[in-house]
């Protein structure tokens, strides 16, 4: 899901921050109009466009909500801002943005869990429909058909990806929710095990006879092996073209990797060498990914790193070669 990446700093503001941007992108012919609530209220809505759509958008204050609790806070947050969109007084407010005939309703959330948010909006339809009947020449701005719909996060996986790369906001991409520091690696194939660790004690021949800290850090890079590939296809469902882009640099990036170690013919200089590229990669990663906050590029950094030393793209000299 796109939640599972989106920084879990996300709140009510930054939601509605997210969502204004999206439906600006996405509704730019019809000419989608934020509605600022510092003035009188904003009638129920936030946003509205040419063709007939207003926005409402809500976060939940805890995202970690249980699934009755989370209806609950939906369903009232929907009952209000109805209220108020049908409300005489506010509807004054309403008419004087100069609305078209409102045939939509947005209720804009990250995500529901529970059915009956589905039929709580069915029932406030209703509600809406039945109050125009009763006042049509006052309630002129609310279409004979209008509907409310309910929208997620995933309904605006494009809209997203733009958002993110070009950084127009401040919430981040985070892997953090989906790393997992000790993932099972015991069915990982020998000869990827077997590259690490070897590599490993090129980089410090001390774990030659270090065995503790060469199987915790064999440990480390294995997990990080694992859960990078799982990240990257978690990625790829949710935002492929960011995916796309960290794959574009690290292939990029791999092949100066391995002009680097293959050229070094000092193996005194094997973990001076390993450090340094890893810092450079590090820095690469964050120059390109500003969308990407700082902790999950610390781990995306070692994820792909440990992919170098399993799939060989990374060597050194002082190696003990298998055999």
């Amino acid at each position: 899901m796109i939640l599972d990446f989106l920084d879990s700093s996300l709140d009510g503001d930054s939601w509605e921050t997210l969502c204004i941007s999206c439906y600006k992108m996405r509704h730019q012919n019809e000419h989608f109009q934020e509605v600022p609530a510092k003035h009188k209220g904003d009638g129920g809505i936030e946003g509205f466009t040419r063709s007939g759509v207003v926005i409402q958008c809500y976060c939940p204050e805890d995202m970690n909500y249980s699934n009755d609790d989370l209806y609950t806070h939906q369903r009232t947050k929907v009952t209000d801002d109805i209220a108020k969109f049908i409300d005489e007084k506010n509807a004054i407010v309403l008419k004087s943005l100069g609305l078209p005939p409102i045939k939509e309703w947005h209720f804009v959330i990250p995500e529901y869990k529970d059915k009956r948010i589905i039929q709580h909006i069915t029932k406030k339809t209703e509600l809406v429909r039945k109050a125009r009947e009763g006042k049509p020449e006052f309630y002129d701005y609310i279409s004979d058909d209008f509907v409310i719909i309910i929208k997620t996060a995933e309904d605006f996986r494009i809209e997203f990806t733009r958002i993110l790369r070009s950084n127009l906001i401040d919430t981040k991409l985070s892997f953090a929710i989906l790393q997992d520091a000790s993932a099972d690696w015991s069915k990982c194939p020998n000869e990827k095990v077997e590259n690490v660790k070897r590599k490993l004690i090129a980089i410090n021949p001390d774990f030659k006879t270090d065995n503790d800290n060469l199987n915790l850090l064999l440990d480390m890079y294995m997990s990080a092996y694992i859960s990078g590939i799982e990240i990257m296809e978690r990625l790829g469902e949710g935002f492929p073209d960011i995916r796309k882009d960290i794959l574009d640099l690290a292939s990029q990036y791999k092949r100066h990797v391995a002009s680097r170690t293959l050229l070094n013919r000092d193996r005194s200089m094997n973990a001076e060498l390993f450090n340094e590229i890893s810092n450079d990669f590090e820095e690469k990663l964050r120059a390109e990914f500003k969308h990407i906050n700082s902790a999950s590029i610390m781990n995306l950094k070692m994820d792909l790193i440990a992919g170098w030393l399993a799939d060989c793209s990374m060597e050194f000299k002082g190696e003990i070669k298998n055999g």
